[in-house]
């Protein structure tokens, strides 16, 4: 009985397969030769035939920004990789047997570029600028600011808070859209300008408690004034002595009345002065001036107590409505003797809008 061994010499008819995921992630600014992944291919072939070697496509995007072992198969990275340049790549790579002829098959890796904080929000413009009626109402919107972040996910969200400026919280700011907003009642007379210094800040933190990163800008903001003030009377009540049976020199000047209004120029610059009700054909008023004179003698045994109104009210409104203050003024004449003739202004006041027609009445 013979025995018969037949042994088969391999052809090169198989090639390489492929054997690892085609798709992988790396972080950015990761460290020069980190190895992303292993790459490896299987060749059911003998010998050379089965042996494998492995290489990148000459592509000049991916060229310098990875390597492949052409032994082992590691893909490594060489260049330094930014996700703001560029988020993915996608690598052609191949596996070759050494038959002759050999065979080769390819197949192409997916890269996903993992996002980093590397950057900082950024505000374009640094300093803003915005004009706001100290009547405006509460949530009125103010101005809207901006800041980017190019990084991916909470690195690139944005959210803006107001860091210094605004003691008093006068205003808000929206954490997700950068809207200022008018928080409370404002008034020029108290603050007419508003510096405000608005952080933008990223929310790294909120991933593991990652470093957060942040950017500031300026707001200057200014209260317009509005008419929103009536005329007060000064130095009330107010004293002055006249005698009986005399007119004052000076065209019969007894005392001056001053008002102050705490709006501003142009508002309160014209503040006009009137009696209401009263003596009018024995006192006068400059409207301008306030300068109160006598137009003729007085005699105490015909009457000893005079009683007028006096007004004063500014003209700065386009509407024709004036702020007025009112004023009683309580005038006694005396002997002829002495002087002891007393005007007296005895500040009891109020204000309220009126119409420059009533004026005229």
């Amino acid at each position: 009985m013979f025995q018969v061994t037949i042994i088969l010499k391999d052809v090169n008819d198989m090639s390489p397969e492929f054997i690892t995921p085609n798709e992988t992630s790396v972080a950015e600014n990761i460290p020069i030769n980190t190895v992303v992944m292993a790459v490896k291919a299987v060749d059911k072939d003998e010998g050379r035939n089965g042996y494998i070697e492995y290489s990148l496509g000459n592509d000049p995007t991916t060229s310098g920004v990875f390597s492949l072992g052409p032994v082992d198969g590691l893909l490594r990275v060489s260049g330094r990789i930014d996700r703001e340049t560029r988020s993915n790549y996608t690598l052609t790579v191949t596996a070759r047997d050494r038959g002759d002829p050999p065979r080769a098959t390819q197949t192409q890796i997916f890269v996903r570029i993992l996002d980093e904080n590397d950057n900082s929000p950024v505000f374009d413009p640094k300093q803003y600028s915005a004009s706001v009626a100290e009547n405006a109402s509460i949530g009125a919107s103010v101005l809207q600011v901006s800041a980017t972040d190019i990084d991916d996910g909470l690195n690139g969200r944005v959210r803006y808070s107001i860091s210094s400026g605004d003691t008093n919280r006068d205003f808000s700011i929206a954490e997700d859209t950068g809207v200022v907003r008018v928080a409370k009642n404002l008034n020029y007379e108290r603050k007419s300008r508003y510096v405000l210094t608005v952080r933008a800040e990223d929310c790294a933190g909120d991933i593991n408690g990652d470093v957060v990163r942040s950017d500031t800008a300026e707001i200057a903001i200014s209260v317009s004034d509005i008419n929103d003030n009536p005329p007060t009377f000064l130095d009330s009540p107010y004293l002055a002595y006249v005698m009986e049976n005399t007119i004052p020199p000076n065209g019969g000047y007894v005392i001056t009345v001053q008002a102050y209004d705490a709006d501003t120029p142009p508002l309160n610059s014209l503040v006009r002065y009137f009696i209401k009700e009263g003596k009018s054909d024995t006192f006068r008023i400059n409207a301008s001036s306030g300068e109160i004179s006598l137009l003729r003698s007085l005699d105490r045994e015909i009457q000893a107590e005079y009683t007028l109104s006096l007004g004063a009210m500014d003209t700065a409104s386009s509407s024709g409505e004036f702020f007025r203050e009112i004023s009683p003024m309580l005038a006694r004449n005396f002997g002829d003797l002495s002087p002891d003739g007393a005007l007296i202004f005895r500040r009891r006041s109020w204000c309220k809008p009126v119409n420059q027609h009533d004026l005229r009445q």
